[in-house]
């Protein structure tokens, strides 16, 4: 379909014929997308009925080079481990982190634990003496599980901490883990210990999701994901499936995928389906694959309508095809990065143009072998931005394994420099995870019908310093709507607001044509466009 479009000459520009394709949702012909007053982002082809010259960006963080949690106690000398989380509960930032009391991970069946944190602005962060479990004679302490606090005493697996709306008050917490009631290390399924407080924790679902024994499985084998959907009213699980024989090569680690209304009632692991693998963009060897995805970190994001993230961790494990390991090989080892991935739906993935999204720092920096995010966004204390975290290393994967590995990886120059993990802090802009982008030559979309509530169109925007932007508001035809076409649209420049205010001739109230089909055409140049939202 042509659509008849209005001219400005005062924001004329030229348009260069370059095709970008975006990726498509498929939609009904006459089908109109209900937005409300919800806030939208980019995260696909959803918006698109139309484009040219315009393209999806993903938006790397900033790196703060902060060292916002270090092994500074005895009972976390070995090192701090990445299966850990951070939530905002309140005006209280919360950290559960695991920690080793010994360099070597996989002899220490008895040696991990599970520790409390906390910061009133995120930066700067407070282990408290808690005083539940004497730690070599002394309770002056922050740990929380393990060690015998909570009964238990754990190894190198760590957990994920959620809030359950549906538990009872003493049980609001939930943690997620492999922990065993004996001192075997680890358990064959996934158990749930629950907490008022966050502090004080006990044993309270077993099996929650589980998986038929088979030879080297090692299925959950990693950060498993759980949480209270409140879209779906379902409790959503992400967790490790390894595929074997036919369905894959190399390792096989991949991320499946199931949902439930009880906890307790998901699948086995063999029978939820997979949605994150590696594919064949992905590195490979010698025909054989030499990336797995490790930790989805996957959640639902809170302040946007039908948005999820996933941050897995791509793990490129060393084989003999490299030269220097053809004598020998160092076991299950390599270097891990986090990369990023967006859906609609939390089941189908956009995986973008596969680029690193949280890459390796320089050799001899504290994170130049791993950076390994750890489970959780939360706001800044403003507002404005995202927190995240990671646990960055110069340690590859493995080589917290055996002082064999240790010499083999030294040996072939990728040896821990530092020999450090520590945990720092990234930061995004709000909804600053992917965007619209046009470049110098200008470009522009037009929407599907969309149906909104509200009086006012704001707009998540960068313009940087050169660029501009407009927005036209159309009959669900395509034909300009009188009073809100392109000419009549202010110029939006000098403009990196998260909340800006769209007007037409001075005017922004759009409520006459609250709960009517419509199309926005967006004009942009030089500009990111993250996010769009009819506010009430």
């Amino acid at each position: 379909m042509k659509h008849k479009r209005s001219h400005a000459p005062s924001f004329a520009f030229v348009t260069l014929a370059l095709a970008i394709v975006l990726p498509r949702v498929a939609l009904a012909q006459d089908a109109v997308l209900d937005v409300g007053d919800r806030r939208q982002l980019f995260l696909d082809g959803l918006f698109f009925a139309t484009s040219n010259n315009v393209r999806l960006v993903v938006h790397p963080p900033r790196k703060t080079g902060e060292r916002n949690l270090v092994p500074d106690r005895p009972w976390e000398r070995g090192g701090l481990g990445p299966y850990s989380c951070v939530l905002k509960d309140g005006n209280l930032y919360k950290m559960w982190y695991h920690a080793m009391d010994t360099p070597l991970w996989h002899t220490g069946r008895t040696n991990g634990a599970i520790c409390y944190a906390t910061s009133t602005d995120g930066v700067t962060w407070t282990k408290p003496n808690l005083g539940l479990v004497a730690y070599q004679g002394d309770s002056n302490n922050n740990i929380v599980v393990g060690h015998g606090a909570a009964g238990l005493r754990i190894g190198q697996d760590g957990m994920m901490v959620f809030v359950d709306p549906n538990a009872p008050p003493t049980e609001r917490f939930r943690m997620v883990n492999r922990f065993s009631k004996t001192d075997e290390g680890k358990s064959d399924s996934l158990n749930l210990l629950s907490s008022g407080d966050g502090i004080q924790w006990r044993w309270t679902h077993e099996n929650v999701i589980t998986y038929r024994p088979e030879v080297r499985g090692h299925h959950l084998d990693s950060q498993n994901v759980l949480f209270w959907d409140a879209g779906r009213k379902k409790y959503v699980a992400y967790v490790r499936r390894n595929l074997r024989g036919g369905e894959a090569q190399g390792q096989g680690r991949a991320i499946a995928r199931a949902e439930s209304d009880r906890l307790g009632e998901f699948p086995v692991v063999q029978d939820m389906p997979v949605v994150f693998v590696p594919e064949p963009p992905d590195p490979w060897h010698d025909g054989i694959s030499v990336v797995d995805y490790y930790n989805s970190a996957a959640l639902r994001y809170p302040w946007a309508d039908h948005a999820w993230f996933m941050f897995p961790q791509a793990y490129y494990h060393y084989t003999r095809a490299l030269r220097e390991f053809a004598r020998e090989l160092p076991v299950n080892a390599g270097p891990m990065e986090t990369v990023f991935a967006a859906s609609r739906d939390g089941i189908r993935w956009e995986r973008y143009d596969r680029a690193p999204w949280l890459p390796l720092g320089l050799k001899g920096e504290f994170d130049c072998y791993s950076t390994r995010l750890i489970y959780g966004l939360v706001p800044s204390p403003d507002g404005r931005e995202i927190f995240m975290y990671y646990r960055a290393s110069d340690w590859l994967h493995g080589w917290d394994r055996t002082e064999e590995n240790r010499r083999i990886l030294t040996a072939a120059g990728v040896g821990g420099t530092n020999n450090i993990t520590v945990f720092s802090r990234i930061v995004l802009r709000r909804d600053g995870f992917v965007s619209v982008r046009a470049d110098w030559r200008g470009g522009e979309f037009t929407t599907p019908p969309l149906r909104f509530n509200g009086r006012r169109l704001l707009l998540n925007i960068n313009t940087s310093a050169t660029g501009f932007a407009r927005v036209e508001l159309q009959e669900a035809g395509g034909e300009p709507i009188p009073g809100f076409a392109l000419e009549d649209c202010d110029i939006i420049h000098t403009a990196n607001e998260l909340d800006r205010v769209v007007n037409w001739r001075g005017r922004s109230d759009v409520a006459a044509l609250a709960g009517k089909p419509v199309r926005l055409r967006f004009v942009l140049r030089n500009t990111d466009l993250f996010a769009f939202q009819f506010q009430p």
